[in-house]
């Protein structure tokens, strides 16, 4: 027998093979440098806080365990649920922040309010990694996987091609960019709100999702090609002018982050083969997308100053003044301004641990807010439509929470999954809440992407759906956000199914087992 066929399925994937030593050599410089450090005396050390060490290393091992096995295993890919989930947020705002923090370079003035640090710093930490730990446990239960299978044979296979794709594409990316308009000059959109929720705001931020749909959709059906012409050059153009244009509105600390995510999404899974070229550009433009962003989007604040809703001519003019207060500014200046709100913005611990100290002296006051049993409010009425119910409770509300926990309400405070059940539910809760959201990731991931021939409809639902998920905000958003997105999600690719070739409109079911192109997608 060939001595390849012993080798593990990482080592046999080239490109995974050749990120594994990189991997090696960064774990044995961070394992030599925190030793270098804990050798010392604590008045020469630079981590201050330096008994968090411990628990943000066990951390960083919960949360790379998951991702090492799918590595072993052959099926690591960025945008698998567990390894989207650790590296947009998990890594970023609970591991590096986690060393932020210990190093004493992320000291938010809400730290203040949390009592009992080396008590409650330290619980925060567990409580993060078992909700990490409990979305593991969940994804890898078995019976996700066989609902997933039975769902998969009752869905339809349509065998779509990208040039059947453009002009549909290009006319629900129109649909979309028509109701942001509408949204953004209601406050819906953008760097400003609405004083009291109109009875069709709802709907029409559900349309203005049409817009990255067909976004994706289209990056997508680019990516599919082997081949490029004029065609694909100008459907680039146009979307990323378009998708450009809306990041400048949005005055979004993280849209080009998101724009990246689009991008990267619809490369990876339209089935190309990922080279190691391939992965230095991406990092290069992520990193140039977080720093741009937290550089256009600090400026912008800076320029509109309060998130009053102001007219669309009004608010085009603080772009533009934006723009010219950064031609202005030198580019160090620019620079220094990006990577402070970078660290600020990326250090999640301490927003989660003002939970953690303060929820059960806060409880008897939640109901004044609001806030009480947010989970079941919004789990239960999120399907009455508010024109049906104007009146209709909304219990997961970001103001209220940060007036009540931060003391401060013209800002919205990281509160995580992990801190919303804990509020809810207690201990308990974290552990069991993240189990459910895994599970129901996996039968997501089964039933559309792993072990499926491609497919652009379930390839964009899947995205949508996938980001429709926020580890930053309340855990009692994440299922009403699921079946929205999921729902609008289809009604977009309804309309693209009503644009193709008869013969391909006929609706097939297929049992069998079918594989895409590429093999990183294999069980």
């Amino acid at each position: 027998m060939h001595k390849s066929k012993f080798k593990p399925a990482f080592l046999r994937n080239r490109d995974t093979a050749l990120l594994l030593p990189v991997l090696i050599i960064g774990a044995l410089i961070l394992l030599s440098g925190f030793s270098f450090l804990i050798i010392f005396d604590d008045t020469i050390n630079p981590f201050k806080q330096m008994y968090l060490m411990p628990w943000v290393v066990l951390l960083g091992i919960v949360i790379a365990a998951p991702n090492v096995y799918l590595i072993y295993k052959g099926r690591f890919n960025f945008f698998h649920p567990l390894v989207f989930a650790a590296w947009s947020y998990f890594i970023p705002a609970f591991f590096v922040g986690g060393l932020l923090l210990a190093a004493g370079l992320s000291q938010p003035f809400y730290l203040t309010f949390v009592e009992d640090e080396r008590y409650n710093l330290p619980l925060t930490f567990v409580y993060i990694i078992l909700g990490y730990g409990g979305l593991t446990i969940g994804f890898f239960l078995p019976y996700g996987k066989k609902i997933a299978d039975k769902v998969n044979t009752r869905l339809p296979v349509w065998d779509w091609k990208p040039q059947n794709i453009y002009f549909p594409g290009i006319l629900l990316l129109f649909i979309g960019i028509g109701n942001s308009i509408i949204a953004f000059g209601l406050g819906i959109l953008g760097y400003q709100k609405v004083d009291a929720i109109g009875a069709y705001d709802g709907l029409i931020f559900l349309l203005t999702l049409l817009w990255l749909e067909a976004s994706f959709l289209l990056w997508l059906s680019v990516f599919r090609n082997k081949t490029y012409n004029i065609t694909h050059v100008l459907i680039i153009v146009l979307i990323l002018a378009t998708s450009l244009t809306k990041s400048a509105f949005q005055g979004n600390r993280g849209s080009l982050f998101q724009l990246f995510i689009l991008i990267a999404c619809a490369f990876i899974l339209s089935g190309r083969r990922i080279e190691i070229r391939h992965r230095v550009f991406g990092a290069c433009l992520l990193v140039l997308a977080i720093v741009i962003g937290m550089i256009y989007g600090t400026t912008f604040r800076n320029v509109k100053q309060t998130e009053a809703r102001i007219g669309i001519e009004e608010y085009t003019e603080n772009i533009g003044q934006t723009f010219d207060k950064l031609l202005d500014q030198d580019l160090t200046d620019n620079l220094s301004e990006g990577i402070s709100a970078l660290t600020e913005r990326i250090e999640g611990v301490s927003s989660v641990a003002v939970v953690v100290s303060n929820y059960e002296k806060l409880e008897p006051f939640e109901e004044s807010y609001g806030l009480k049993n947010n989970i079941l409010i919004d789990s239960i009425y999120f399907f009455i439509p508010r024109p049906l119910w104007k009146d209709k409770p909304v219990g997961s509300e970001p103001r209220k929470y940060a007036d009540l926990y931060f003391n401060y309400s013209e800002n919205s405070f990281a509160i995580t999954p992990m801190g919303d059940l804990l509020r809810n539910f207690g201990p308990v809760g974290v552990p069991l809440g993240m189990m459910l959201l895994g599970f129901i990731l996996r039968i997501i991931y089964v039933s559309l992407i792993e072990n499926q021939k491609f497919s652009f409809w379930r390839t964009t639902l899947f995205y949508m759906l996938l980001t429709s998920v926020s580890y930053e905000g309340f855990y009692g958003t994440i299922i009403p956000y699921m079946i929205k997105y999921g729902f609008i999600s289809v009604v977009g690719i309804v309309l693209i199914w009503f644009f193709q070739p008869k013969a391909i409109k006929t609706i097939q079911v297929s049992n069998e087992k079918t594989y895409l192109m590429n093999p990183l997608f294999k069980s």
